[in-house]
């Protein structure tokens, strides 16, 4: 019996790709009047036309569904994994971590967070992956990173259907960091939109996101290479052009003039690009890192400046070489 913590869009596709690789999955909903409906329905309160099979179960005492498995994917908002689990023993369990953000608080990335709470081994998933998508079968490819290549590898050979690669990397550091700053650039995408939508500078946008979430990793020495694969350019690239990115959402109604806390009132669903700004530019400031896309989202976000101004002031900085950043 394999756990997946939180039912949202994720947590319920990702319970799809367990159970029809062959596995029993027990599925925490966290609120008890969801969960009945589930039970009654067996269909996603998120995603359309997602039927749930009967390997799945649900469960709303997420004490008991940690007891009861070993192992454990997350799929509960970064800024409230230490609120949910603050009770919970994780000892001897194997924790992947679906979520992607830095929680704002203490700066930290997933992986501390969890280690801290005594989890055994650690694993994050992540890449191009629209829950949308892939509760449709559509093929997708992902890569799970453990320190532990082993951890990796026993994780990725849970998976074993036709339309869900995974791929193994012992690089966390690189692929959590890749997945927190993509929601953010992938709002600054969403402003591009929101203007005009303009390809050249979309084109433009993608490419220097890659160098900069490239330059914050290899201060914190992950892998360069880490973000040329799918944790990097593969996520960065659906989410700041797919038509199911929450953070390239935000960012083109904050363009048409919507006001971040509307915006944020009227959606279903978590944009975590909009908290994991916050941390990012702390994160800038405190290991004194130039993060020139990050900081403009961040004033824009944070500071009342207008995505015309942010756009401007980036493209009036000083010249550069275009790789300064290379380690070598």
């Amino acid at each position: 019996m394999i756990a997946v913590i939180g039912a949202g869009s994720w947590g319920s596709a990702i319970s799809k790709v367990i159970s029809d690789s062959g596995n029993n999955v027990l599925l925490w909903v966290r609120r008890k009047k969801i969960r009945s409906l589930l039970e009654k329905t067996r269909r996603s309160n998120y995603i359309e036309g997602l039927h749930f099979s009967n390997r799945i179960q649900f469960s709303s005492n997420l004490g008991k569904v940690i007891n009861r498995c070993e192992i454990i994917f997350n799929a509960v908002p970064v800024q409230y994994i230490e609120k949910v689990y603050e009770k919970t023993n994780l000892l001897n369990k194997t924790i992947v971590n679906l979520s992607k953000g830095i929680e704002i608080s203490t700066l930290k990335r997933p992986s501390q967070i969890f280690m801290e709470k005594n989890a055994s081994k650690y694993a994050v998933l992540s890449g191009p992956s629209y829950a949308e998508e892939v509760s449709k079968c559509i093929p997708t490819s992902v890569v799970v990173a453990s320190n532990d290549i082993g951890t990796a590898r026993m994780v990725r050979d849970i998976f074993n259907v036709d339309y869900f690669r995974v791929y193994s990397s012992s690089d966390v550091v690189g692929t959590e960091l890749a997945g927190a700053q993509k929601n953010v650039f992938a709002i600054a995408a969403g402003i591009i939109d929101g203007m005009g939508g303009w390809f050249n500078t979309k084109a433009a946008l993608i490419t220097r996101s890659v160098a900069e979430m490239t330059k914050l990793g290899m201060r914190f020495n992950a892998d360069e290479m880490t973000f040329m694969g799918l944790a990097g350019v593969g996520d960065l690239v659906v989410t700041c052009t797919g038509k199911y990115s929450r953070n390239r959402y935000v960012g083109q109604k904050l363009a048409e003039g919507y006001e971040i806390k509307d915006i944020l009132n009227n959606m279903k669903c978590v944009a975590e690009g909009v908290p994991t700004s916050q941390a990012i530019h702390s994160i800038s400031l405190k290991e004194d890192i130039e993060l020139p896309i990050s900081s403009e989202v961040y004033r824009v976000l944070y500071e009342n400046k207008s995505p015309e101004q942010g756009l401007n002031h980036l493209m009036k900085r000083e010249q550069k070489d275009e790789h300064y950043f290379r380690s070598s």
